[in-house]
């Protein structure tokens, strides 16, 4: 066995290919994870039969021209995966992009056009309230790249973060780490009979699944993709001082006093000010058009006994927006062996390098540094003094870099023709790096420094024997039974420091000698002023499982899977969870409609299963803890006093117990697939319940020993709703116009089914970010006031006839000039108890629908994506309102970016309230706010040449395939939202103006096979 592997290495490396020719097919090669036409024992059997005379000539003939089994075509019905021939053209640069609007069920967040920033995206709903960050990572699905379950960026860091805008760290999207042009196929499993088998990671909606291309058998072939195109930049109407002075003036002119005029902010006042008042030009500096490119290329060749696949691309993602940038440089390898009949070798090892260049927001830089100026005086909307500040901006470094590595190594034995047995040893490491520093000149003379390290991995090996076997030509039984093994381990070193002893030192160095009594003692900064945080989690998952399946020729077959898990940061009394699942699949076509001759196919099919969530927090596993608690206002994460660690009991975060279950999500299933009309319309519908039960909650209580809250067992949440997906071949195939519509669609409505210690409705999250759970009522729900109008008169506000005291906002008085907000109890006091819940900010139907045509070379295709039946609230134009109470505060709300020289929003639509008031009339928390988020984007649009088939070059050229593309993105968005981008909204379904323009892009690009 070593010669052969020996000689099969060494043939590849000097001719670059192993062909037929050179290589007698003795023996079959089929990669574990890729299907390849025929079955691993149909080709071993061609070992026991070699070929000779002509059957042979004509294999060697055959084999000179390398066989691809990543087939493509635009004729297949997917009604759960991409088709990514086309995916592969769009300058898209993560699979939340590519996904977007492709597949029923599958919604995605992008809250911000930034390269690299993270997205947000969920299937068949959520079961988790989204009120923080650490909700959306722990609400995201579970994503495979050839049967490594890849990890991410764990939320404990936003442990020690004051604020919740960015994670810690480089904050980039992992999942851009993926070259499309190496992937054959994205398939999302939400059938929990199909997704049961991936155990408790699959809980969050089911399993996304990526297939990367397998190599080619026989000769050997060269692939390049490369596009150039721009990224443009976005027409905004930009506004001045005398804008914002004309903005104000009604409001001073009904309501100001004579303290109100005379204080009125200084850089309104002198109108001779040109750098307020001048030019309001900014946008020559903010935004530009972009040029964006990319480029892949692959070499693949060898041999049924042997081959391979090596592919090196690179791409550069920018936006208009604030020179924001993502680089990323990825390299794949994958190999194939069969060193004797019977046995299967492969591996993969794929690395990527991402380097992303973030915005220049003022909120950001604030966030990281904890740490809030004098806003008294915004930036200047003129240019000059905008380019004055980015010079000194500049003398700042921001280097944000991540390296993400993952890979297997698979043998699969196949001992008989019935029985084989794989096992695979699975790797995903990521790293992330923020080396950070801003100089004085940015803020008030204090200069900032932070380094961030962290990784994360995940180590697993699987085993897996299976049996199949058809009986009688009628009756096939499998049977499988398989364990997993999985390690995680998360980890982060994070340090800032402050008010270096010049700009000129921009690292915080410490003594690295050990030997030295000041051993990590800082050079330069004073030790007072640098804090330091180190933290880590780990996580074992151990499963078993059976699986047994029957199937009656194709009409009936059954499945039944026995799963049990057991975990780390599960309870001592409750590490194992066990869950089963069944399906059951019936063909009516080849059952009871075998003679209807509309009907092509129609499969009916319902599965029932059980999923075991795990914990999100190695926390819980341990029961009654200490934690690192000490802290004081406005800076409530340091946990040491003089330079001494401490502990206390979680009084603040949450007690933990002891008793502490598994939650479980359950799913029922029922659908059907049929084709008709000749197999030219598909149709594909499923109808689901799934219900996500004895969820982990930090709910209040715990008030008698301390304790703010406590953590118990007991939510509940359902998501009831149908996939629905549709494709037709229009035209008759003997046409060489075709047209192929297609369409998805789901509907899916979340409702709070039970909260834990069987209370009725509890409060979570703060100020414009809080939500009201009510059992009864769905988790994504706004909670505001009802906005009725305004009071003009005094004599207009109701009096309570009881104690003749007015109507009042918590105590405070209502005056002519305040909203009238509707009192829901009646008790003349607007209070939280008058909120109500109102609209949703995930939507209740969502998907996409486009069309492919093709005329004899020219392919045209195009894809419009959808939201319908979702809110959004307008915290950007509440901000813009409430003036007064933002001008010259020290609050993240006060904070004006250069982008608040900008008209957004419709002034006209809000009521002129008293903006000086104590009630505070343009607060965030009502439905003042609340619009209509629905949208219809036309997403994408492509025009494709081949080449090919004209074949104007020698037909001995090495060129065997070549197209010439062009492709339009972002094109338009019809909504009624009168902000901005309603997509550019913060997770929570809050627009806070944040997001970076999704720009409108155009590339051009040649694809080419050698």
């Amino acid at each position: 066995m070593h010669f052969i592997v020996q000689r099969c290495m060494l043939g590849m490396l000097i001719s670059g290919a192993v062909t037929a020719a050179s290589a007698t097919p003795e023996r079959a090669l089929l990669r574990a994870d890729v299907s390849i036409s025929g079955t691993l024992q149909g080709m071993q059997d061609s070992v026991k039969k070699p070929l000779t005379g002509k059957a042979k000539q004509d294999s060697i003939r055959n084999a000179q021209t390398p066989v691809d089994t990543n087939t493509y075509k635009l004729t297949v019905f997917r009604k759960q995966s991409l088709d990514m021939q086309k995916a592969a053209i769009y300058p898209f640069n993560s699979l939340q992009q590519m996904l977007k609007g492709e597949v029923a069920g599958v919604y995605v967040q992008e809250p911000s056009g930034e390269p690299g920033t993270e997205m947000g995206m969920m299937i068949r709903g959520t079961a988790i309230p989204l009120v923080s960050h650490k909700d959306v990572y722990n609400a995201q699905p579970l994503v495979l790249l050839n049967g490594i379950p890849l990890t991410g960026d764990h939320p404990f860091a936003f442990d020690v973060k004051l604020y919740d805008y960015n994670r810690m760290g480089p904050a980039t999207n992992l999942l851009a780490a993926i070259d499309p042009n190496n992937i054959a196929s994205i398939e999302v499993l939400k059938d929990y009979a199909d997704a049961a088998i991936y155990g408790p990671r699959a809980a969050n909606g089911g399993v996304i699944s990526i297939k990367t291309k397998a190599p080619v058998i026989g000769g050997r072939k060269i692939s390049f993709n490369s596009w150039v195109g721009i990224s443009q930049k976005p027409h905004i109407s930009t506004t001045n001082a005398q804008y914002e002075n004309a903005f104000r003036q009604p409001y001073y002119n009904r309501y100001a006093t004579l303290e109100n005029i005379i204080a009125y902010p200084t850089y309104l006042r002198d109108s001779a000010n040109s750098a307020y008042y001048g030019p309001a030009n900014w946008t020559d500096l903010y935004y530009r058009n972009k040029i964006t490119r990319g480029v892949n290329a692959s070499l693949s060749s060898g041999t049924q006994l042997a081959n391979f696949r090596f592919a090196a691309g690179n791409e550069q993602t920018q936006n208009p927006g604030d020179n924001t940038r993502l680089d990323r440089y990825n390299a794949m390898f994958e190999i194939n062996m069969v060193p004797v009949p019977w046995l299967t070798m492969s591996t993969m090892i794929n690395a990527t390098r991402l380097e992303r260049r973030r915005n220049r927001s003022l909120r950001d830089r604030f966030e990281e540094m904890q740490y809030l100026p004098d806003l008294t005086s915004p930036l200047a909307p003129n240019k000059a003094a905008y380019a004055a500040y980015l010079d000194e901006f500049n003398q700042s470094f921001d280097n944000n870099r991540s390296n993400v590595i993952n890979g297997y190594f698979r043998l699969k034995a196949q001992f008989s023709k019935d029985w084989s047995l794989t096992s695979s040893m699975v790797a995903d490491y990521n790293e992330g790096t923020r080396d950070l520093f801003f100089p004085g000149t940015l803020l008030e003379t204090v200069n900032y420094v932070s380094n961030y390290f962290g990784y994360n991995q995940r180590v697993g090996v699987n085993n897996t024997l299976s049996f199949q076997h058809l009986y009688n030509n009628k009756h096939t039984v499998s049977l499988e039974a398989g364990q997993v093994f999985e390690a995680d381990y998360n980890r982060y070193n994070y340090s800032y420091a402050y008010n270096g002893p010049n700009d000129l030192i921009k690292l915080n160095q410490i003594v690295s000698d050990p030997n030295s009594p000041d051993y990590t003692s800082p050079k330069a900064y004073q030790a007072a002023l640098i804090a330091m945080f180190v933290d880590k989690q780990r996580h074992r998952l151990v499963s078993f499982y059976g699986k047994a399946g029957y199937k009656y020729r194709d009409v009936l077959d059954l499945m039944v899977l026995v799963r049990a898990d057991g975990s780390s940061s599960a309870q001592p009394d409750n590490w194992w969870y066990t869950s089963p699942t069944f399906s059951v699949g019936y063909n009516l076509k080849k059952g009871l409609m075998a003679d209807a001759g509309w009907l092509n196919d129609l499969r009916l099919h319902a599965s029932y299963g059980r999923i075991a969530r795990l914990m999100t927090d190695d926390r819980f596993g341990e029961g009654s803890q200490y934690a690192s608690e000490l802290s004081y206002n406005n800076n409530p994460y340091y946990y040491s006093y003089n330079g001494l660690a401490g502990l206390s009991r979680p009084y603040n975060s949450g007690y933990i117990g002891n008793g502490i279950k598994w939650p479980y999500s359950d799913q029922l299933d029922l659908g059907f697939d049929a084709s008709l009309a000749g197999s030219r319309l598909n149709i594909s519908l499923d109808v689901y319940n799934k219900s996500d039960n004895n969820m982990l909650m930090n709910i209040p209580g715990g008030y008698e020993y301390g304790y703010t809250s406590v953590y118990q067992n007991g939510m509940k949440v359902r998501n009831r709703g149908a996939d629905l997906a549709i494709q037709a071949n229009v035209l008759p195939g003997s046409s060489s116009l075709q047209w192929i519509p297609n369409a998805n669609l789901n509907y899916n409505q979340n409702t709070l089914l039970a909260l834990p210690g069987g209370i009725d409705q509890m409060v979570i999250g703060s100020g414009v970010n809080a939500r009201l759970l009510k059992v009864g009522n769905s988790i994504d729900q706004f909670w505001l006031l009802e906005n009725k109008g305004i009071y003009n008169r005094e004599r207009d506000i109701p009096v309570d006839p009881k104690t003749q005291r007015k109507l009042n906002y918590k105590s405070t008085p209502v005056a002519a000039g305040d909203p009238v907000w509707r009192d829901v109890n009646g008790d003349y006091s607007i209070t939280d108890d008058d909120k109500v819940m109102k609209g949703h900010y995930l939507p209740k139907v969502s998907g996409g629908f486009g069309s492919d045509l093709t005329y004899r070379n020219f392919t045209f295709s195009f894809s419009f994506y959808f939201a319908l039946g979702k809110q959004v609230l307008n915290q950007e134009m509440a901000n813009k309102l409430d003036f007064i109470n933002h001008e010259g505060q020290i609050t993240m709300d006060a904070i004006k970016e250069i982008t608040f020289w900008q008209k957004t929003g419709d002034y006209n639509r809000y009521p002129l309230y008293n903006p000086w008031s104590k009630v505070v009339g343009y607060r965030a928390d009502q439905d003042l706010f609340l619009e209509d988020g629905s949208f219809l984007k036309l997403r994408n649009v492509s025009l494709q040449y081949d080449l090919t088939k004209i074949r104007t070059w020698s037909k001995r050229s090495p060129i065997h395939g070549l197209t010439i593309y062009g492709t339009a993105s972002n094109l338009f968005t019809i909504t009624p939202y009168t902000g901005g981008d309603p997509e550019l909204i913060y997770f929570n379904g809050v627009d806070n103006g944040y997001g970076q323009p999704i720009p409108k892009s155009y590339t051009v690009g040649v694809k080419m096979d050698f």
